[in-house]
């Protein structure tokens, strides 16, 4: 009962109070002893563990990033007390699979934020920017990705997952043009963003993912605000930071295949 309770105090506060999600109450600002700061880190990460079942288990048992599963080791067909079977492989690499996007877009977050906080010379300590990352990502975050997922397979979607394609290789695209790269994507550059080939199906789910993307940078503004004291400016500079990590994540990849090897003596 307590635990259907906390749920749905959880997706109140998530939906009306973003506030009340992200503050950390319960982190102590700069103090204590270091096995007290582990503590509370543990519990941090217990919660995130939690949260990312709860998201990841429910993709993989609908099929979600089970497709192309490589061949079962020979090794883990004795391992798990004997249970360790085709079926069982197929679904823990779902699952590791589905959780991965999550866990790393987690880790961009979290060094974005902290780093902002840093060297605005605002952090009060990485757990309370770990608290706010956990509880947005776990929140927000977590509530885009399976909006996307839906949108890959759904049917009556197809102009509304062509927008969110197109615009995601538009955007990978200008940072390629920046570089003057000139590598290219699988399928090329996309044409014009068509916006009148929605269907009244695509466009509620178009705008429930502009929504999570803006609960999401509205909570970490808000993390800042409340578990650093930050002002709007370095708030907004935390929000931009966050913005601007997929570049930096697309331009370090750019050069990791634009920069020559260096030749081995």
């Amino acid at each position: 009962m307590s635990r259907t309770v906390s749920v749905v105090s959880g997706l109140y506060d998530a939906v009306l109070r973003p506030a009340a999600l992200v503050e950390a109450r319960t982190v102590r600002q700069r103090q204590g002893s270091l096995l007290t700061q582990l503590g509370q880190l543990r519990r941090l990460l217990v919660v995130y563990v939690i949260n990312l079942a709860a998201y990841a288990g429910p993709l993989t048992l609908a099929g979600f990033g089970r497709q192309n599963v490589p061949a079962m080791p020979a090794w883990f067909g004795g391992s798990l007390g004997g249970v360790g079977g085709p079926e069982t492989w197929q679904l823990l690499f779902g699952f590791a699979q589905n959780s991965l996007f999550l866990l790393a877009a987690t880790g961009l977050t979290l060094l974005s934020v902290h780093v902002s906080m840093v060297v605005t010379l605002q952090s009060n300590g990485f757990l309370r920017t770990a608290y706010a990352v956990i509880y947005s990502t776990s929140a927000y975050l977590a509530g885009i990705f399976t909006v996307v997922w839906y949108l890959s397979t759904a049917e009556g979607v197809a102009a509304a997952r062509t927008l969110v394609v197109d615009f995601q290789k538009a955007f990978i695209y200008a940072v390629i043009d920046w570089f003057g790269a000139g590598l290219g994507l699988p399928g090329g550059r996309p044409g014009a963003l068509e916006l009148g080939q929605l269907s009244p199906h695509g466009q509620s789910v178009l705008a429930v993912l502009v929504v999570l993307v803006a609960y999401y940078l509205y909570s970490l503004y808000l993390g800042a605000r409340l578990n650093h004291g930050a002002d709007r400016i370095k708030g907004l500079l935390v929000v931009l930071a966050v913005v601007a990590s997929p570049v930096l994540y697309i331009s370090a990849s750019i050069l990791a295949y634009t920069t020559p090897a260096i030749p081995t003596l």
